[in-house]
């Protein structure tokens, strides 16, 4: 687990610091071990923007979240969180920051559901 982290902590640092740079987040940067098999990191946003915070998930790539308090969820969780607030942004499996800048900006950019799944 702790090679992946190192291998994926360069890419999330450059979104979550792209993300505090334009203000629209506060800085912050952690990799988390979800139960013993996944990654994921939450970066929380500025209050009354678009979403509470985004959240990376190695499984489920890049989304909103509703919840400020517990953005990544349940770690046992087996399907990609959905609902109202949830939107996936990101084309690619590491998209650039700027894309998610702009996923953010316009409610019609996003999928309901992941790409990766």
């Amino acid at each position: 687990m702790e090679p992946r982290a190192r291998t994926v902590q360069p890419y999330l640092q450059d979104v979550a610091d792209a993300l505090a740079g334009l203000g629209l987040a506060q800085e912050q940067r952690q990799v988390r071990c979800l139960g013993e098999e996944h990654l994921a990191t939450a970066v929380q946003l500025t209050v009354g923007g678009e979403a509470p915070a985004l959240v990376w998930d190695e499984r489920f790539d890049w989304r909103t979240a509703v919840s400020r308090r517990h953005p990544i969820g349940k770690a046992d969780a087996k399907a990609a969180p959905e609902g109202d607030g949830i939107r996936y942004l990101g084309a690619s499996r590491r998209p650039e920051a700027a894309e998610l800048v702009a996923g953010l900006a316009d409610r019609r950019l996003g999928a309901k559901k992941p790409h990766t799944v």
